[in-house]
């Protein structure tokens, strides 16, 4: 999986056409957003296949961040995904998950789809990290979140750790090379343990 790219300022448009997220206290806010049938594919994967997948979009669902998530199939982009800051207001974030697929197939985009629900769990791993900043006005500070939580790779890539050992686990999860865990909170936080004594590269 390629590190996360830097992400950028969405105009602030797109952040009016939200509709909000107050409502009335039974009809509560979906916070995972798929865009399109291929992203709603991903998600419904991974939260069926991957113990570690379930986990993080429970964290999002009870979280105050919005995540739209779109699944880019452009023969121009490779492989890989990121996280955009969308806005925030009135205590609710908004940011953007996209995964590329890497081809205009759908065919070939459902082939790959181990892969590349691994790399939306290494992205929705970063909206976790993204809802848990003290404050996010602006791009600016969402940037420099990052940096001081990630791996600063140049001024073109960042990335966590976390969310490295994320992806690798749900793919693990995804091939059945690892068997999914009741007590995933506690599975994770031991995987994450060892990632910081040793650093993966990103893959998947």
């Amino acid at each position: 999986m390629r590190a996360m790219p830097l992400v950028f300022a969405v105009v602030s448009a797109f952040v009016a056409a939200v509709p909000s997220a107050a409502g009335p206290a039974d009809d509560p806010v979906r916070h995972l957003r798929p865009r399109d049938p291929t992203a709603a594919l991903l998600l419904r994967f991974g939260s069926e296949k991957s113990a570690r997948f379930r986990e993080i979009v429970r964290r999002l669902e009870q979280s105050q961040i919005i995540v739209y998530i779109d699944v880019r199939r452009d023969s121009e982009h490779p492989v890989s995904g990121g996280l955009n800051f969308v806005g925030e207001a009135h205590g609710i974030r908004w940011v953007r998950a996209i995964v590329d697929s890497g081809t205009p197939s759908f065919l070939e985009t459902c082939k790959d789809i181990v892969r590349l629900t691994s790399i939306l769990g290494h992205e929705l791993q970063h909206a976790i990290e993204a809802s848990e900043a003290a404050s996010m006005r602006d791009v600016g500070e969402f940037e420099r979140h990052f940096r001081a939580i990630g791996v600063d790779e140049g001024p073109r890539v960042l990335d966590t750790i976390a969310a490295r050992q994320t992806g690798k686990w749900v793919a693990a999860e995804l091939r059945g090379l690892i068997r999914p865990r009741t007590d995933v909170t506690m599975a994770a936080t031991k995987a994450d343990s060892e990632a910081a004594k040793a650093p993966g590269d990103g893959g998947s």
